[in-house]
């Protein structure tokens, strides 16, 4: 009898998790983990991402999104497995995962934290190298520098 109504009415479409579903699965892994860990994580004023603060800087003020910020970091895996780490790199904060976007809005200038990103405001379902799909992501940071402006052509923040 499908035959005849057609292919499509006879499939089931599975409903996906809407984006708040998901944060909140995926917030509510990250706090077993941190409980499970002792670690006392922050959580933004939007309760997207949870941080620590390891060293205070000596800056006054915080990145925006107009910013380009320069800093170091490793990306982890919350099984420890490291994905990519760099000593220092500079791009406009727009340009970059949101998890990264809400985190280095809550540092200034020098300021060394860990950010325990859901995989909403990550890579999502991407599957990329060394990150399965749907992963929630720990990145060690330290604002270096905010500037006003990227340069394409020396990759740096003025």
């Amino acid at each position: 009898m499908c035959l005849l109504v057609g292919v499509s009415a006879c499939l089931k479409v599975e409903q996906l998790p809407s984006f708040e579903e998901q944060l909140a699965t995926q917030l509510a892994q990250i706090d077993v983990y941190l409980t499970d860990n002792g670690i006392a994580a922050l959580q933004d004023p939007n309760n997207l991402i949870r941080y620590v603060i390891h060293d205070e800087g000596d800056g006054s003020e915080s990145p925006d999104l107009t910013n380009c910020v320069t800093t170091s970091y490793k990306g982890m895996l919350f099984n420890g497995n490291v994905f990519d780490q760099n000593n220092s790199i500079s791009f406009p904060l727009n340009g970059v995962i949101a998890g990264w976007q809400v985190g280095m809005q809550q540092l200034v200038r020098n300021d060394s934290a860990t950010f325990y990103i859901p995989a909403v405001l990550g890579y999502g379902n991407q599957n990329l190298p060394g990150i399965p799909a749907n992963s929630n992501l720990v990145f060690n940071v330290r604002l270096k520098k905010i500037g006003t402006t990227y340069s394409n052509t020396t990759g740096s923040c003025n």
